[in-house]
């Protein structure tokens, strides 16, 4: 028990070291390139991006998920033998849809400009859907530091590249659009090499092509079950996106992109860290009958990190966007206010969705994210016909709510807390909000001035983080506390 707590904590700190200074880094460029290029050639980056987000993790046909699972290593190296094999003729096939449907695709998202690119765009999937598949084998051999400084390649290359050609050229767009290219080649290259050194010579002399086929059959349940579920969650996740391009000008995809961009930074340093570090643990918590109290801790820790912030942020959007972009960027400040709460919640949810995999729930998985994608696709198009961009972000940011709060709730549910203590986690971390957001909403009625509601803003996060500071880092400690005291474990969760 404290041997696992002591690896849970480890790893978050070996990601965390890594992800924040490239996470820093990303974000420190956003205010820059927000004054050399329009809203319109963010829309454009934007959809290229979305298109490589949506189907980058899933060209692995979610085979990559299965590498932790076996207690036989030469078992999950041949599932990453299966991974990297679907990801290699996922990219060939999309790439040859590209080239010959490229014109009709960009023409359909609003955006002529964006055809050159798609065929290439094919070499960014691959490089994504390889990264995942090593990413999940090092997570596996608990070498998080391997992973901290893959992803510091990748967004170090994405800001030095769109700076630097944003510095030589001006406005022009290709200075933003081959950042992805270059990002995600060096965010594989940079793991690949060490894998490659630290466990070479062991996964070559387990590579077994007929054995790969028979895991492949083994976990079929992945490409049957996680793959939908996880294309429609990327798909939802990206369709405003999609969506804002076919209904609306292309700067209004830009506005709602850096509106999210710029709050998925913070919030991917924390919750990408974490369920990284969750699956394999979870997975060894389950086998010893404790992943009620191991997910129950997790929850918490992430209730604490989000719930405060987040609804701080969401009442001083515009007026945050505004200082830190410029005045063109008001719009995405109210984009930001409507996404926040979902933004929160999938920021709680999404680590600990891995105990749909611990369990082998993928069918559970699929039903949720169905129905979270039929209902943004609803709630976009309705705003689309009717001619309300606003209308379209704010129903997709309600309803996005709305399914994580009740996947969330499930994931305990499944794990085996008693949901009473689901309740009172929730209802006290909104209570510990309220004096919070009485400032700030003060500040924002009696204020019009942007730097003083800002730096109201900022005070506000400072108290915060004084108070909270010592809880916030002592994860470990935390979890071990309630692995030793939790009454969750009066029933054992059972698999689908």
């Amino acid at each position: 028990m404290l041997e696992r707590d002591d690896r849970f904590s480890r790893g978050i700190i070996a990601i965390l070291s890594g992800t924040v200074l490239s996470r820093l880094i990303a974000f420190a460029a956003i205010p820059i390139l927000s004054r050399l290029f329009t809203p319109s050639d963010f829309g454009v980056f934007a959809l290229l991006s979305m298109l490589i987000a949506v189907l980058g993790p899933v060209a692995t046909w979610r085979y990559e998920a299965s590498i932790i699972l076996p207690d036989d290593e030469s078992d999950a190296v041949n599932l990453l033998l299966v991974s990297c094999i679907a990801t290699t003729i996922s990219s060939v096939l999309l790439g040859l849809a590209f080239w010959i449907w490229g014109h009709q695709i960009a023409d359909f998202l609003g955006s002529p400009q964006l055809a050159p690119w798609l065929p290439w765009s094919s070499f960014c999937i691959w490089s994504v859907g390889m990264f995942t598949s090593l990413r999940l084998w090092k997570s596996r051999m608990d070498d998080f530091a391997a992973i901290s400084y893959a992803r510091v390649a990748d967004s170090g290359a994405l800001s030095t590249v769109q700076l630097g050609l944003a510095m030589i050229f001006p406005g022009a767009l290709f200075g933003l659009m081959i950042g992805p290219y270059v990002a995600r080649f060096m965010g594989f290259f940079t793991i690949m090499v060490s894998t490659l050194r630290a466990d070479g010579p062991r996964i070559r002399s387990a590579l077994d092509l007929n054995r790969s086929l028979v895991l492949a059959k083994r976990y079929i349940r992945f490409p049957q079950f996680d793959l939908p579920a996880s294309a429609l969650n990327n798909f939802s996740r990206e369709m405003p996106i999609a969506l804002l391009g076919v209904f609306f000008l292309p700067q209004w995809v830009g506005l709602y992109s850096v509106a999210n961009r710029v709050m998925s930074v913070p919030l991917q340093v924390v919750g990408g860290a974490i369920a990284q570090v969750y699956l394999p643990l979870a997975q060894v918590a389950s086998q010893s009958s404790r992943l009620d109290r191991f997910t129950l801790a997790i929850f918490n820790r992430l209730l604490r990190l989000s719930v405060t912030p987040m609804i701080m942020v969401a009442i001083a959007a515009p007026e945050l966007l505004a200082f830190i972009l410029g005045d063109q960027w008001y719009f995405a400040g109210t984009f930001l206010r409507w996404i926040c709460p979902w933004l929160m919640l999938a920021f709680i949810a999404s680590p600990i969705s891995e105990v749909f995999s611990v369990l082998e729930r993928q069918a559970d998985k699929l039903v949720f994210n169905s129905v979270l994608f039929i209902t943004r696709l609803f709630s976009l198009v309705i705003g689309g016909l009717l001619g309300d961009v606003f209308l379209a972000v704010a129903l997709f940011g309600i309803s996005g709510a709305v399914f994580w709060f009740v996947q969330c709730y499930w994931l305990i549910k499944i794990s085996g807390v008693r949901m009473i203590l689901f309740w009172k986690h929730v209802s006290m971390e909104l209570l510990r909000a309220v004096p919070y957001i009485t400032i700030i909403s003060y500040a924002q009625w009696s204020h019009n001035d942007v730097r003083k509601i800002v730096l109201t803003l900022f005070a506000l996060f400072v108290v915060f983080v004084t108070l909270n500071w010592r809880e916030l880092l002592s994860s470990g400690r935390a979890s071990q506390m309630s692995f030793e005291s939790s009454p969750t474990g009066r029933r054992s969760p059972a698999k689908g």
